[in-house]
């Protein structure tokens, strides 16, 4: 296996760059050699790759992950591929991303002479094509952390009142129908009671 390092800052915050990292059909867009990447699931895609003038076919799989901190992908069939990168959040909303690419130079560059060299010139373009990516997406809006699930509560529901509309009617009490017990007391539900029901005619000795 012949290995290539190299690191480089981009001006997006960790999340964002991690957020690009895990989408295989962003890889395309700075990516050198990709010939075409088909995603299968959310962490797989059938990925065709331009490797030293060879043609290098194969599933591609997130194999470990940690949230703004680490990712890994490896071929899962053909050639060895695997690539590992781990973001460093820096001050002023930036991102250092140090890449580690490892591949089977024999198999996919056997008449390459400089296989370990060709590796790094690739790697070191694919980060700066992943700087300039996540750097225009995000002016553009498009790399932008993404939202947090919010489940549905009766404040979210369609067609609820804001918050500072019932804010302001706190003096307001809504009309409420009356208890059928115990809210007001015993003595109260009994006198009710006692009016409302009929009362027998007298009944001579």
């Amino acid at each position: 296996m012949s290995t290539a390092r190299d690191s480089i800052e981009v001006a997006v915050p960790v999340a964002v760059a991690y957020e690009q990292l895990t989408h295989f059909e962003n890889y395309p867009q700075f990516m050198s050699g990709v010939m075409s990447m088909a995603p299968i699931d959310a962490s797989t895609a059938h990925m065709v790759l331009d490797i030293g003038g060879t043609r290098a076919e194969f599933d591609a799989r997130i194999t470990e992950s940690r949230t703004d901190e680490f990712l890994c992908w490896e071929a899962m069939d053909g050639p060895q591929v695997i690539e590992a990168l781990r973001l460093e959040p820096m001050a002023g909303d930036m991102t250092r991303v140090i890449a580690e690419l490892q591949i089977d130079a024999r198999e996919l560059m056997p008449a390459e002479e400089h296989a370990v060299e060709v590796l790094n010139r690739r790697l070191k373009a694919d980060l700066k094509g992943f700087k300039r990516f996540c750097e225009e997406s995000a002016t553009a809006g498009i790399g932008s952390t993404p939202t947090k699930e919010i489940k549905p509560s009766p404040a979210n529901m369609p067609g609820a009142k804001p918050a500072r509309g019932i804010a302001h009617a706190s003096n307001e009490r809504p009309a409420q129908p009356t208890p059928t017990g115990g809210n007001l007391g015993g003595h109260h539900t009994t006198e009710r009671a006692s009016r409302s029901r009929p009362v027998p005619p007298h009944q001579p000795l």
